[in-house]
Order: C-alpha cells, then structure tokens, then sequence
C-alpha cells in the first residue's frame, strides 16, 4: 500500500490548545483515508466534545462516528483544521460545536487579551459560517450545534459571558438556516429558570457537563435531528 497524501494543518505555534492532539489526529485521519474507511458523523469542537463519550450514546446505531474534539479550542483554530479533521474524511454529516472558549476574552488577565463582546461575537459567527461552508461545498451536512451556558460562580464575567451566548446562539441559528445546515439548540434545555444560567446539577465545574448534561445532550440531538430524517 501506498500512503496516501495527507491534509496536515501543523502546529500553531505557543501554547495552543489545538496542538495538543495534531499527532494523534493526522495518525488517526491517515488511517481513514488510507483505508478509504465510510464516516457517518465527525463531531468537532472544544473540550465539550472531546470529553463525550460519543460510543456509549450512539454506538448502538451502527453510524461510524469520528471524534475531533480538543479541549481548550477555539474557533479560529477549528477552521484552520476542520480541512484535516472534517473535509477528508468524507463524512456525511459534521457536527460542529466550537465557541465557549472564544469567550474567556471577556476576562482576560492580561489587558492586552481584552476583547468586546461584540468582537468575539463577530470572530466566532465568521468562523462558524466559513465552516459552514467548507462542509457543504463538500457535499458534507453542516449541524452546527447552540453554545452552552455556564454557571461558574468564581467567574466575575458569568453573567455577562451567558447574555452573550444567548446572543451568539441567536444569531447563529439564523445563520446556520440561511446557508441550509441544521441547528441544533442545547441551551433551552440546559438553563435554570433566569434562562441564562446552566443547570448547577449538570456541569460539577459549572462548564463541562456531567452525565446528566450529556444524557440531555444526547436526547436533544437525536429528536432534533429525527425532525430532519437522520437517524444517529
């Protein structure tokens, strides 16, 4: 066999999150092509994704699915791999759930790292939308998946961090529809009774769900996309 030429984004650079799996990902992503290996579903995003334990959810389906979620990314360093990790895989859905993390800039403590609202905001939709394309000048089913709130007591920007998801999701639903993908909202789901906050019970760390978090998660995908005929 020959190895087959591969889409390897490299290394970022500094410390980026993103480049904690690459290795293990371009390994992995080789295999696939090589073996001209059928994917259903890749889930790409931040430590939210990596963290789910996808087989137990859905592995009774029989659908492949791909994992290539990082912890700690962010959009910008998504669409730069989402070539690697989406596009040749050929799968024939992705879903894409990146952006919490774009938000911490709401508190950074260095000045310098400071960012508005309104520039995250406007960086993550972008990214998202760029994404978005991609996956469907492939011929691939962009489901582009709601930011979760938090409730990270500790965080002085929490508030102000879940005003703005709720804005961001907002406006990425509507975007999401007009380029034809499907949106997937998990934060209607999740909220206390403000409709802000994330149910304390479902993340131990305010941030990451727990079992309770994922059951909800899992439950939300699959009707919302039995509503569009697809079974996962």
């Amino acid at each position: 066999m020959n190895r087959p030429e591969l889409i390897r984004p490299g290394m970022f650079g500094g410390i980026v999150s993103a480049d904690t799996r690459r290795n293990v990902f371009d390994y992995h992503n080789e295999v696939i092509v090589a073996h001209n290996a059928s994917i259903d579903f890749v889930f790409i995003g931040d430590s939210i994704t990596d963290m789910w334990d996808l087989e137990t959810y859905f592995g009774r389906s029989g659908r492949r699915i791909v994992n290539r979620g990082i912890g700690g990314d962010m959009t910008p360093y998504v669409k730069r791999r989402f070539e690697a990790d989406v596009i040749q895989l050929k799968p024939t859905y992705t879903v894409i759930k990146i952006g919490i993390n774009n938000t911490w800039a709401l508190d950074a403590w260095n000045k310098k790292d400071l960012r508005t609202a309104d520039s995250i905001r406007d960086e993550l939709l972008n990214d998202i939308k760029d994404m978005v394309q991609l996956a469907m000048d492939a011929g691939i089913k962009p489901i582009v998946c709601s930011l979760l709130p938090t409730c990270i007591a500790t965080n002085k920007q929490t508030e102000a961090r879940n005003d703005l998801v709720i804005e961001i999701n907002k406006q990425l639903k509507e975007q999401t529809e007009n380029q034809n993908g499907i949106f997937i909202n998990y934060h209607s789901s999740m909220t206390d009774n403000s409709g802000k906050a994330l149910r304390e019970e479902l993340a131990d760390d305010g941030l990451h769900p727990n079992v309770l978090g994922y059951d909800i998660m899992a439950e939300v995908l699959r009707r919302e996309l039995k509503m569009h005929e697809i079974e996962i």
